[in-house]
This record gives C-alpha cells, structure tokens and sequence, in this order.
C-alpha cells in the first residue's frame, strides 16, 4: 500500500485527535491529505515526533493523541518504546510508516531493512497492543477497533518505497509561524491557555 492512501484511511477515522507527524515523508503526505494546521509537523527534530506527542498526551489526557512517525525516526530513538510503554498514556495511538529505506534522501536502505520488525520491538518494550498491517482494507478495517482501543497502542504500517513522493516542504510556512498556528489551534480546540500575553 502507498503511504498516501494510508493516509486517507486515517485522516478519515482521525475524529478530534491531535496529530504529530515525523519529518519527511510522513508529514509531507499528512499535509497533502489534510493541510491540517492543528497538527505539528517535526520540521527539524528526526527521531523525536514521537517523544513530542507522548509529552502532549501526558499535558492533556483527555484528548487522543496520534504521532505519524517514520521506520527512520523510530530507529534514530528506539528508547521512545520503553518511556511510552512504561507511560501507559491510554489516549496515545503510534502509528510507524514502514517503508524500509529513508525516502528522504533518495531511498537509502534502512539499517538491518529486511530483518528488523517494529512490531515485535515494541511489544518487547511493553505495549499490550502492537500489530502490523500491510494492506488498505485491513487498515480500513482495524481502524475502529484501534480508535476506540485505550492506548498506547503501536501501528506499523508496511507502506511502498516511492521515489516520487511527496517533495514539497509540509506547509505552505515555516516553522515559527508553524508553531504559533499550531499553539492557537491548541487553544482554540482544546480551551488551553498556550501562549502568554506577549506571545510565548
């Protein structure tokens, strides 16, 4: 399955969950899905999407939080597994685009890419729920189930390696201003007190 339909899938069961994606690939195809600006894109911090929404999950437990990470920024910081299994943050969904290479920089292979299962390392860090799924009607048909689940539970989601995917930068602007359209939406959503009167 390709990463783009994957992502129609989810965007399609996402509900009011709030949405960190790993830089590359998996933000890149979140935001020609959905151009969502309350979600945040990972810009500049490879491996640590996933860090980012655990911290996000524990500050407003009322609330699903899905992070979008890649096979690559997982493997930058497999720690990630233990924290948020020892965590147990029941509104936490970790969805891993598994494309076995970092498509960013031209297809490299992924380290050990045929021998290595994300599945099974994170149940091995502790979640109770953790599956692997390689097809769109699986996914469609999972989704429910997964939504409704209390978490964490892991997603890994065996994608295509496409030379052709989605190049252009995840938003039409730039980090700051991804930031301060990111917190607004927070508060707005969410009715969170964010940023302080002068901005930050």
């Amino acid at each position: 399955m390709k990463a783009n339909e994957c992502m129609k899938v989810l965007a399609k069961y996402r509900g009011d969950a709030v949405v960190v994606c790993a830089l590359g690939m998996a933000a890149n195809e979140w935001w020609a899905v959905t151009k969502s600006e309350d979600s945040f894109y990972m810009h500049g911090g490879m491996g640590l999407a996933s860090t980012f929404a655990l911290g996000l999950a524990v500050a407003v437990p009322d609330t699903s939080v899905w992070v979008i990470n890649s096979d690559g920024g997982l493997c930058m910081n497999t720690g990630t597994l233990l924290t948020e299994a020892g965590q147990q943050q029941r509104n936490m969904k970790h969805f891993v685009l598994d494309n076995q290479c970092y498509q960013t920089v031209e297809n490299m292979p992924m380290v050990n890419q045929d021998g290595g299962d994300y599945t099974m390392m994170a149940r091995g860090a502790g979640f109770q729920r953790a599956v692997t799924i390689d097809n769109l009607d699986d996914l469609d048909r999972k989704m429910p189930e997964i939504v409704a689940a209390p978490g964490p539970y892991f997603i890994r989601l065996r994608v295509e390696a496409e030379p052709d995917y989605q190049r252009t930068p995840p938003a039409t602007y730039e980090g700051p201003e991804m930031k301060y359209r990111f917190g607004r939406a927070m508060e707005k959503k969410l009715g969170v007190k964010v940023f302080g009167p002068r901005g930050f």
